[in-house]
């Protein structure tokens, strides 16, 4: 870096404590933006065709890990999550490599819950036994569907059979905590195909199911043949149809709505994700992954070609987060403060999405104000809509989403955005 460069100043923070502090540890997002082919329906950054990059990049990825980690004094990690793009795409050696670095680098906790999400294609009793003894303990298998013909409409590359083999196959590498993830509100999909899904992903008997409604976004393949007229429009009532139905038979089974698009059986709700729901610190790596650390907000840029060049030219670690970001090394960009008022809002919107809701007392803690000063008018305004419930007496009250509100979610959360 030129000395004589001038440096913009970062902004003042007004998070909070628990905003800023990392005493308490941090969540850590590894982004693996590789795929062998891109499914029509997905926005996230991730690439097909570039599989040969993979060896440098686990290079950059590695020098990225360490910068961090000298940067933030190898804090504790409570929990780690290989997402993408298709982590099983890495081999057990690099695999194993990775996660060394990783307890190298950090303090993980000897009880940390450790995540890759897996494609049924990529399944192999080799493959995921020498990810257990990498370390993972925890798999998110990408289903989507237990109906052939959806699978097709996806551009999976994977059959219902390959899926149920894969599924087995975790289990016999040892992995007792798997999730499985499905996607509704799909075109043509009817209410019985989905009855069909979840009636498989109950026969299977994961620990853990993610059910997710199909989002369309403009620019992907999916949303511009819907757009042309080759695919019908999503309808909105039959995904609510599909929704409620999915949380009636789920719970008959044994899993718990523990956060909106997700159930578990006791204890196994995914640890990793708890963190971003309850708004604490985590730190993505990668191309494309986002941070909240310090206070702070930001990203690395998307590109991992430009990645590996901006973080293969690292020298010395900064001596801490706040000059790190400031210098900006790296690939990091679209830093922003954090302030009262957007962790405030942030920390109630995605609190909101868990079952248990939000509880003044927490609430209090945190912020130093009581729910009803900061949102009176707008819990208000939805408990009257029957879309937000108070359990409790005030100040230990907790506010949570209605059934109705479940569906409705967005139109509770803007409220809460605009108070």
């Amino acid at each position: 870096m030129d000395d004589t460069q001038e440096i913009e100043p970062l902004g003042v923070t007004t998070a909070s404590e628990t905003g800023r502090s990392l005493s308490g540890g941090i969540a850590l997002y590894i982004h693996i933006p590789f795929c062998e082919t891109k499914c029509p329906y997905c926005d996230f950054n991730t690439y097909a065709g570039i599989n040969h990059l993979i060896p440098s990049y686990m290079d950059a990825l590695s020098n990225e890990l360490r910068v961090w980690a000298s940067a933030l004094d190898h804090p504790r990690v409570n929990t780690v999550f290989l997402g993408g793009g298709t982590p099983s795409m890495l081999s057990p050696k690099q695999m194993d490599s990775l996660m060394s670095l990783i307890h190298t680098e950090f303090a993980v906790q000897t009880d940390a819950e450790i995540s890759a999400e897996v494609n049924p294609d990529d399944v192999t009793l080799q493959r995921i036994t020498g990810f257990r003894e990498a370390g993972l303990n925890r798999i998110g298998m990408g289903v989507q569907s237990f109906f052939d013909p959806e699978l097709q409409l996806l551009g999976r590359r994977h059959d219902v059979e390959q899926a149920l083999k894969a599924f087995e196959a975790i289990q016999h590498a040892g992995i007792t905590n798997i999730s499985m993830d499905l996607m509704y509100g799909l075109p043509h999909q009817t209410i019985d195909s989905w009855k069909r899904n979840i009636e498989g992903v109950i026969t299977a008997a994961p620990q853990h199911i993610s059910a997710y409604a199909l989002t369309l976004e403009p620019e992907t393949p999916m949303a511009q043949h819907v757009a042309k007229g080759s695919l019908p429009e999503q309808d909105p009532d039959l995904a609510a149809d599909m929704y409620e139905w999915t949380s009636t038979v789920l719970a008959k089974a044994g899993y718990h709505n523990y956060e909106i698009s997700n159930w578990a059986l006791p204890g196994r709700e995914s640890k990793h994700n708890i963190t971003y729901w309850h708004n604490l610190p985590y730190l993505g790596v990668g191309p494309g992954a986002h941070s909240f650390l310090g206070g702070y907000r930001f990203a690395n840029g998307k590109s991992p070609v430009t990645y590996m060049a901006k973080v293969n030219a690292w020298g010395t670690a900064p001596v801490d987060l706040e000059t790190l970001l400031r210098e900006n090394p790296g690939y990091v960009e679209d830093i922003e403060p954090m302030d009262a008022q957007t962790e405030m809002a942030d920390s109630l919107i995605m609190g909101l999405r868990l079952a248990k809701g939000i509880r003044n007392s927490d609430f209090r803690a945190r912020f130093g104000l009581n729910l009803h000063e900061a949102y009176g008018d707008a819990i208000k305004e939805t408990i009257s809509l029957g879309l937000l419930k108070s359990n409790g007496m005030w100040p230990e009250a907790t506010i949570q989403l209605t059934e109705r509100g479940k569906l409705l979610a967005n139109e509770v959360f803007v409220r809460f955005l605009g108070d």
